[in-house]
């Protein structure tokens, strides 16, 4: 019998956790869910006229998922470290509306974006966003990024200024509320509608018909449904921070998407737009 003292068995799994996180956005799980688009049931364009996913073997995907999920979900029980659908899942979960937000997503909302793209590789701050579609059709949207430089508070008034004076009165009104949270206060949410430019950039996504073809997540190597460049897979460069994302639709369990790397599925278009979005404010 194999005897692994606790030293070596608690780097082992601190190794293992390590990669998880690297990897992470290779494995997030898939879901039974299917995209709800806009537009009569059952609408679905073939797959041939969808760029996206024209030259794609969906099946072999689909297995290929299965497989990796089911090796990370043994390698998870036998380290004791959380698996990365876990990992995933509280990473989104950390992403939410602050309960004093002015606006947040009502239930009869069309659609619920929730975005997260961690610190990592050339960058270490942490963007969070959430988006809606509300029942009017106008989508709003909350965005923190957090790390970096904190928000400078107001410097205080002079010492010839009064206490009650008009200055006085406009820096203590400049003071974040006291029961915003030292994450609101250093790093002040951005809530409001989105600019013109990003909510029609998302409607054209969300309506897309092609999205009911988009997997819930794209790996690094994809396999082809035929020889491209003679090649039956193709490999993608890791050029950006994995974004982790759920779509949340009406009428349907929520998603868990993403992608190792960018593309131009209405799906992944959805979730960068979000994590970028310019909040414009405004009623």
């Amino acid at each position: 019998m194999r005897i692994v003292s606790s030293a070596s068995g608690r780097a082992r799994r601190v190794g293992w956790l390590a990669a998880s996180l690297i990897v992470l956005p290779l494995l997030l799980p898939t879901s039974p869910a299917f995209a709800q688009v806009p537009g009569p049931a059952g609408s679905r364009p073939l797959q041939g006229d969808c760029p996206a996913v024209r030259d794609i073997d969906l099946r072999a995907l689909a297995r290929q998922r299965e497989r990796d999920l089911a090796t990370e979900a043994r390698r998870a029980a036998e380290s004791g470290v959380p698996s990365p659908d876990v990992i995933a899942r509280g990473m989104i979960d950390a992403v939410r509306v602050a309960d004093w937000a002015s606006r947040r997503p009502l239930d009869d909302a069309a659609v619920v974006i929730r975005t997260r793209m961690p610190g990592g590789g050339g960058h270490a701050t942490d963007h969070r966003t959430v988006v809606w579609r509300d029942a009017d059709g106008a989508w709003w949207g909350w965005r923190q990024v957090l790390g970096g430089l904190p928000a400078m508070p107001p410097l205080p008034p002079g010492p010839d200024v009064q206490r009650g004076s008009p200055e006085w009165i406009a820096w203590e009104k400049a003071q974040p509320p006291a029961d915003r949270s030292m994450d609101d206060r250093n790093y002040p949410p951005q809530e409001g509608r989105l600019s013109r430019q990003d909510a029609e950039r998302l409607e054209a996504a969300w309506r897309d018909p092609c999205r009911r073809w988009d997997p819930d997540f794209w790996p690094a190597e994809l396999p082809l449904n035929r020889r491209v460049d003679g090649q039956r897979r193709r490999y993608c460069a890791q050029d950006r921070s994995g974004i982790y994302g759920e779509i949340r639709e009406a009428g349907q369990p929520a998603r868990l998407v993403g992608a190792a790397c960018g593309n131009n599925s209405p799906t992944y278009r959805m979730i960068a737009i979000a994590t970028y979005a310019t909040v414009a404010g405004g009623p």
